[in-house]
């Protein structure tokens, strides 16, 4: 079935659907249009998850308590 077919027999059932009918059809799309967009990363997040994932394979990470520690001694806050 092509997407024109589609589109028309959708447009049937909404040309003659009721008020619950219609709710539901509208939750679908707002859930898909959610979906989309939920998917979407900006290319340079995805080049720096990448970096991340590439620099701890390669045993580039530190521990959060040296990360902490470090940010509490710029920053002269006391622990």
């Amino acid at each position: 079935m092509s997407t024109t077919e589609l589109k028309n027999i959708i447009s049937q059932y909404i040309d003659t659907a009721d008020d619950k009918l219609l709710r539901i059809v509208k939750a679908v799309f707002e859930s898909y249009q959610k979906e989309e967009t939920d998917v979407e990363m900006p290319e340079v997040f995805q080049k720096l998850i990448e970096k991340g994932l590439e620099d701890s394979k390669a045993g580039r990470v530190r521990s959060h308590d040296d990360v902490m520690a470090d940010i509490k001694k710029r920053y002269n806050i006391a622990s």
